[in-house]
């Protein structure tokens, strides 16, 4: 199925089924009150749902740990698409992870009813959406059963009557805060740990692996390029040209590290276009694109020195481990996906008055069509201009 088909059926078919649910479930309160306070000690299952964007679904994991620390008796379970259930598994996220397969209606059918069946008969405490407005997500934390339901709400984008908090999307706030918000209307207190320490370290583990598979060696220094963004919206890419020409001045000035491209097996030949752009010398640049297993990428990505790249999952794995990152951000908005830490460097075009364009109100869609004509808020982005500060924030002074 296509993203496309999917936004038009969740507005559709799934505003009028949320209708007509939040209407009935207005009628139950207003004759048996529901409850909207539980024990801590008592909450025994609590399930999740985001399903589309790494990102989003890594940027929960402050939410996940203060959940943890004040549901301390509570299995989480977590419901995404099926590409995200390994980095859930791997970042220990969760405690269960149920995945949907959405390559075709009938696989989504077939997942989403087995997935009901199941969490139907967990007892589910609390149900926290994460999605932005999806209307599918509502039903599903419905039918969960749920005492509690959380999620986002927006007047004439999501109906009323089926959440039981209601939280308000604050657009000027990083995603990692507004999700947390979702612990705040529970009475969780925001504490400076829940944003430290989100994934374990992997890097001792996949060292071995990583030095044979690669052919690295630890006594240089590993620069990480993602030029991917994947499927969501691929105008999020900057162009590969401009990836060529940094990574060639980057590696003529400092040919002491390891330049190590990143991606995904669906991904290979589009890395491996740019990498064949590129003149180096034996090991010095490398095109891992499909040859690492996600556990390597992770512990990949922590032992790295850098991480140039769009914005995208790998993006948000670095800033997790504090890796430092150089991104590039033109249809969203770094001001809630950009990393945050000091050791960052972020490349936007804010003077572009359609920059950013991306909308949650609308399920991640352009505001200007599903593709824009031309990315000039990335295309505007001049690979010297980059190199520049690359090199004054990253390498002068710096004793390898």
């Amino acid at each position: 199925m296509t993203i496309s088909f999917m936004r038009i059926v969740d507005d559709v078919l799934g505003m009028f089924i949320c209708r007509l649910l939040g209407w009935i479930m207005m009628i139950k309160g207003f004759l048996i009150p529901s409850q909207t306070t539980i024990d801590p000690q008592n909450v025994k299952t609590i399930l999740c749902q985001k399903y589309f964007g790494m990102g989003s679904v890594l940027n929960a994991a402050s939410l996940i740990k203060g959940l943890r620390q004040n549901y301390p008796n509570a299995r989480i379970i977590f419901i995404t698409l099926e590409t995200h259930g390994d980095v859930l598994r791997i970042g220990k996220l969760a405690d269960e992870v149920l995945v949907i397969n959405v390559d075709s209606l009938g696989k989504f059918i077939k997942g989403v009813f087995a997935n009901l069946v199941y969490i139907t008969r967990q007892h589910i405490d609390i149900s926290i959406d994460l999605e932005f407005f999806s209307k599918f997500t509502m039903i599903i934390s419905l039918l969960s059963m749920a005492k509690i339901r959380v999620g986002l709400h927006q007047k004439k984008i999501r109906p009323e009557g089926i959440m039981t908090h209601n939280i308000y999307y604050n657009h000027y706030k990083h995603i990692s805060e507004i999700y947390f918000s979702f612990g705040t209307s529970l009475g969780i207190e925001r504490k400076p740990e829940y944003f430290t320490s989100l994934l374990p370290s992997l890097k001792n583990m996949y060292k071995e692996s990583l030095e044979k598979n690669l052919g690295i060696k630890q006594e240089m220094p590993i620069i990480v390029i993602n030029v991917n963004a994947g499927e969501l919206f691929k105008f999020r890419q900057w162009p590969a040209d401009s990836f060529v020409e940094l990574i060639q001045l980057l590696i003529d000035k400092y040919p002491d590290y390891y330049y190590v491209m990143i991606g995904g097996k669906s991904e290979y030949e589009y890395v491996e276009d740019v990498f064949k752009k590129i003149k180096y010398h034996d090991n010095q640049l490398i095109n891992s694109a499909g040859r690492t297993s996600l556990e390597e990428l992770l512990a990949l990505i922590e032992m790295s020195y850098l991480m140039i790249t769009n914005d995208s999952g790998p993006l948000h794995i670095a800033a997790l481990y504090g890796t430092s990152i150089v991104s590039f951000f033109g249809p969203e908005t770094p001001l809630v996906y950009g990393p945050q830490k000091d050791n960052t460097l972020t490349f936007y075009s804010e003077d572009l008055y359609c920059s950013p364009c991306l909308s949650v109100y609308d399920n991640k869609k352009s505001l200007y069509g599903e593709d824009c004509l031309e990315n000039r808020c990335l295309i505007n982005i001049k690979p010297e201009e980059v190199f520049k500060k690359i090199e004054d924030r990253f390498f002068v002074n710096r004793t390898s």
